[in-house]
């Protein structure tokens, strides 16, 4: 069932409960202004009691033993302390029109009820008869009339009822589908969007309601949207690209090797050539993984308490043979671990050895010649964390470059050969393992010249909530 049908039946029954409960007002209110008037009428009947001893009814006055007035007319019976009818009206009747009950208490008081009188239901008033003591005046006429009225007010309630309820569901119907009408329409241009349409948006009516505000929202996911799969395309062809390259190499070079007539140096440069796009393709597959299993948020750590001093010493030993060949040195300025000042966080160590040693490999090749690359670590500003930082004296970042530092596939240069470096995912594998750890990456240039990347990391363990705050990759 549509919204609007089901909005049509809910007011429908909503409007007849109403409308039920308004018209039972109506008809206690008139039922009860009916009897008051008969009961008026009655009660004059009443006060003209007397005038009716000229017709006895008593014994041996002739008078009429079974009555049946005519419609609306009224009957009067005055009847004595032994509840004898003494006088009465023409057709009242020698029998008392109440039982002796009811007449025991009209001796006190007067009453008023309805009660069946030969079949028909007729109204009765009685009141003590002044003059008397113990006499009873009774007056009682037919509610033809009443029933009559109320007979007809119920079918004019029962046909103005049902098409107040028809017209009411219907319009109720009409407006719901006025009111979604705009609705529908983004429903209808949202099924027709291709996944292809980067630019296609909804349209968002002018009224400044909720309808524009829904719109608005679609918009904004709709942009999410297509940024999130235009940065898949983007990763998904970078990547094909940096693999393709190192296919190729190790496709030519085992080609080369499998020519007959190869001496055996050349066999073995081929073979040194082959493992060395293999051990870069390793690379390349390891930091893609990585990356995907930061996406789900389920980058493994192993955190135990780790001094950051001793992690920094090692990426710096093992890449002092590349830095000597460039002709960079490479410094540490970090305290021991076991000193007072010492800097121990709950880390995985080799996941932050994977970050310094990227942040490391980056400074070595951008530094220029006779220059140092400082490997720094201190105490975050608030005092709850550690700051690594490696810093270089090259020509630092383009500020272009800076705030698509660590997105996948970004260099500052727009080569891909394998002479300019890796294949831009140092830095994002970087942000990848600070998101983990529940910190933070950052890229800047040195007032003095030179990049400086800092890694953020928080002395607890954060990873759940940063997992479930986890940013999404910077569109391109």
């Amino acid at each position: 069932m549509s919204i609007r049908l089901r909005l049509a039946v809910v007011f429908a029954i909503a409007a007849a409960t109403v409308f039920a409960l308004g018209s039972a007002l109506f008809v206690t209110t008139l039922s009860s202004g009916l009897l008051g008037t008969v009961d008026s009428e009655l009660g004059t009947e009443l006060a003209r009691a007397g005038t009716f001893a000229a017709n006895p009814a008593g014994p041996g006055g002739g008078g009429t033993a079974v009555a049946r007035p005519l419609p609306g007319e009224f009957i009067v019976q005055l009847v004595d302390s032994a509840g004898t009818v003494r006088n009465a009206s023409h057709d009242a009747g020698t029998a008392p029109l109440l039982s002796k009950s009811l007449l025991d208490r009209a001796r006190t008081q007067r009453i008023a009820l309805t009660v069946t009188i030969d079949g028909d239901p007729s109204r009765v008033v009685a009141a003590p008869f002044a003059g008397h003591a113990g006499w009873i005046a009774v007056a009682s006429v037919t509610l033809d009339g009443y029933a009559k009225t109320l007979g007809d007010v119920y079918r004019e309630l029962w046909a103005a009822g049902a098409v107040f309820v028809a017209v009411a569901g219907a319009g109720a119907y009409v407006l719901a589908r006025a009111a979604l009408s705009p609705v529908e329409r983004l429903r209808r241009a949202a099924a027709d969007l291709s996944a292809r349409d980067d630019h296609v948006v909804l349209e968002v009516p002018a009224t400044r309601d909720e309808v524009a505000a829904l719109a608005t929202t679609m918009n904004e996911l709709l942009a999410r949207l297509h940024a999130a799969l235009a940065r898949q395309r983007t990763f998904v062809a970078d990547a094909s690209h940096e693999l393709r390259t190192p296919f190729a190499v190790l496709r030519a070079e085992l080609e080369l090797a499998g020519r007959p007539g190869r001496t055996r140096g050349e066999l073995e440069r081929a073979i040194a050539g082959a493992a060395e796009e293999t051990a870069r393709l390793n690379r390349l597959t390891d930091d893609l993984l990585a990356l995907a299993r930061s996406d789900d948020g389920e980058l493994t750590l192993r955190r135990s308490p780790t001094d950051v001093g001793a992690i920094l010493r090692r990426s710096a030993q093992v890449a002092a043979l590349p830095a000597a060949a460039c002709g960079v040195e490479l410094r540490v300025d970090a305290p021991d671990g076991l000193a007072p000042d010492g800097l121990v966080a709950s880390v995985d160590a080799d996941r932050v050895r994977q970050a310094v040693d990227n942040l490391v490999d980056n400074a070595v090749r951008h530094a220029p010649r006779g220059t140092e690359v400082v490997l720094r670590a201190r105490s975050a500003p608030a005092g709850d964390g550690v700051v690594v930082e490696v810093a270089d004296a090259g020509p630092g970042f383009p500020p272009e470059f800076l705030p698509h530092a660590f997105e996948r596939f970004r260099r500052p240069d727009t080569s891909r050969a394998r002479s300019g470096g890796g294949a831009g995912l140092g830095l994002a594998i970087v942000q990848a393992i600070a998101a983990a750890h529940g910190g933070d990456a950052t890229a800047r240039n040195a007032p003095a010249g030179g990049a400086v990347v800092s890694l953020v990391l928080p002395a607890g363990d954060r990873a759940p909530a940063a997992r479930a705050a986890r940013l999404a990759p910077a569109g391109p």
